[in-house]
């Protein structure tokens, strides 16, 4: 099967670029879930980041949806932060977008709702690269074309189900 190649590996990311991760988690994993039948590969996405230095990785969920240990233990291994906000996340993201504003080259919000335009609009008149890296299913036309780049998650972002849990679901069921 030939590898195929991604329009983000045509694109040139400048080195020692200083990088913020923001994660919209809920957008992110129930598209994720929606259009791919599938839990979302953050390995493998900020992987794609390159040689660009991290700065701040953060991933917002609300504290009524479940995070599991084991994504927590993977998290924190990155040196991710996870926030908890008790409602929606999004105004916590915006706060801390605009706050680490003045510290980043490149602000790379996970996540493609419209909510974002005006902060896109800010980090971009501040001066910082704004990238959606995002499902394209689940991405609003407004907030690609607002944005300095556009990165389509794909299938390739998914993370595939192993073979032992698909026959443990089954067994369980009988």
């Amino acid at each position: 099967m030939p590898k195929t190649t991604h329009s983000s590996d045509l694109q040139k990311n400048l080195l020692f670029q200083k990088v913020g991760i923001f994660i919209d988690a809920e957008n992110i994993e129930l598209s994720g879930l929606k259009h791919h039948e599938g839990r979302t590969d953050y390995k493998k996405i900020l992987d794609k980041v390159g040689d660009r230095e991290i700065v701040r990785i953060l991933y917002y969920k609300p504290e009524y949806k479940e995070i599991s240990d084991d994504f927590e233990t993977f998290w924190n291994g990155l040196g991710g932060e996870i926030k908890r906000p008790t409602k929606n996340a999004d105004t916590f993201l915006v706060i801390d977008a605009v706050t680490l504003a003045e510290k980043l080259d490149v602000a790379i919000i996970l996540g493609g709702d419209k909510d974002f335009l005006p902060l896109i609009w800010y980090l971009r008149s501040r001066g910082c690269r704004v990238e959606i890296w995002s499902w394209p299913e689940s991405t609003s036309p407004e907030v690609k074309e607002a944005a300095d780049f556009y990165f389509p998650l794909t299938k390739n972002f998914v993370i595939k189900k192993t073979k032992t849990r698909a026959k443990k679901k089954t067994k369980s069921k009988s």
